[in-house]
């Protein structure tokens, strides 16, 4: 389980006062607005400290950086954050955690694992890799029977799911 999680990428200054705009990766802006801390790697050793953050916008000025000039060098950046800054309601994970278990059918049968999860225009999709077969399975109750961090996933298979 990865510590540091991707939040988005930082774009072009806003205004003169180093303040940036930010394309949030997360189900929203607000999810961040807790966050004092975000990170210029995954690792988590090159902390940027929020002196200003928006979400209504969203955007954001970090300290040391508040001015435009300064806050220019950040544009383009990928920036995490710390996974236990951000505490979750009972039973939810984060998409990152779910790659990787194992995907079962109602059955039983083991189909593969879960790959990547995507985000269409709908929702999201379980994208499910075994053997020589793939899978792009809606995640909604309709499919997706269980989700389970030590168990794996149970997915109810339609005809034309198969990649």
């Amino acid at each position: 389980m990865r510590r540091y999680l991707e939040a988005g990428r930082l774009n072009s200054p806003r205004g003169i006062k180093g303040e940036l705009r930010f394309e949030c990766w997360c189900d929203s802006p607000g999810f961040l607005e807790g966050v004092h801390t975000f990170y210029l790697d995954a690792e988590g050793t090159r902390p940027l400290h929020v002196a200003l953050y928006r979400p209504s916008i969203p955007s954001l000025t970090f300290e040391g950086y508040e001015d435009r000039t300064r806050a220019s060098q950040l544009v383009n950046r990928t920036i995490y954050f710390d996974r236990e800054d951000v505490p979750l309601p009972e039973g939810v994970v984060y998409n990152d955690d779910l790659l990787g278990l194992p995907v079962f059918d109602t059955g039983g049968a083991r189909l593969g694992s879960l790959t990547a999860v995507e985000e269409g225009v709908r929702g999201y999709h379980y994208v499910v890799t075994g053997g020589e077969k793939s899978y792009r399975i809606p995640a909604v109750d309709e499919f997706v029977k269980s989700v389970s961090l030590e168990d794996g996933v149970v997915v109810a298979l339609i005809d034309g799911l198969e990649l």
